[in-house]
């Protein structure tokens, strides 16, 4: 291709370089010589200056709701009816099906399940809602149990209740988990705060239900330790299914 062929085509981009650009000096100082190019050059200078003075139209407020709509819905935490739902099935699950409760601790089991409810309810709004689950998770053991080795009362991990209250644990974060996945908001919203939320929520049923809620080494093992493997399992769970926003 020939200068003034490369000229002729790209006229209009080489017409809207700046002045003083150095591509630009050189195709002018061409033009000088080509009265051709001289011509084409002009004419994509005209071409610039008809687009500079266009106006396009202003999108329309409808159109405007109907490009925001799907952001915006990604961008809001999880609608707090399912969260609010998912967390009072990970507590009522347990406690319908089990054998005994302990109708003394029905206080203390209903202010953390306030807080799981609060916690999977706005899922989304806060980046630290599954550290808050955890804390919350922890400081529960300590006020039911105490911490292992400064309890006069403990009497071992009661191994024998740990595999239930674990699976309890994360049973309620799956059903949480599972309703963020379903919901298709899993890009926006933190599997690990929910799945923490849901397993917290069990945790206040296992305070009615395990017999071992007063031990201080099972509560931090199996109890504690569930909240923080369904958080794990979010984390997870989200990194393989949204791995960009699992690092965000």
């Amino acid at each position: 291709m020939s200068a003034c062929d490369e000229l002729r085509a790209n006229a209009a981009g080489i017409a809207s370089l700046p002045e003083g650009d150095r591509e630009r000096e050189t195709w002018l100082a061409h033009a000088r010589t080509c009265p051709g190019c001289a011509e084409a050059l002009r004419e994509g200078e005209r071409m610039i200056a008809l687009l500079a003075q266009s106006t396009l139209p202003k999108p329309s407020a409808r159109a405007l709701r109907r490009a925001s709509a799907p952001i915006r819905a990604d961008l809001r935490p999880l609608r707090w009816p399912l969260g609010a739902v998912t967390a009072l099935l990970a507590f009522g699950i347990p406690v319908l099906f089990a054998r005994h409760r302990d109708a003394e601790g029905w206080a203390a089991a209903l202010i953390v399940l306030l807080l799981a409810t609060a916690l999977s309810a706005s899922a989304g709004a806060l980046r630290a809602g599954a550290w808050i689950a955890l804390a919350a998770s922890a400081g529960f053991a300590v006020a039911a149990g105490g911490i292992p080795g400064f309890s006069p009362a403990e009497h071992g991990l009661a191994a024998h209740l740990g595999v239930d209250c674990l699976g309890i644990e994360l049973l309620g974060g799956a059903i949480a988990g599972a309703a963020v996945i379903w919901r298709g908001r899993g890009r926006s919203i933190s599997l690990a705060t929910a799945a923490a939320a849901g397993a917290l929520a069990a945790q206040a049923a296992l305070h009615l239900t395990c017999g071992a809620h007063a031990e201080a080494p099972h509560l931090w093992v199996f109890h504690v330790g569930g909240v923080a493997a369904a958080a794990l399992a979010g984390w997870a769970l989200q990194d393989r299914l949204y791995p960009s926003t699992a690092r965000s």
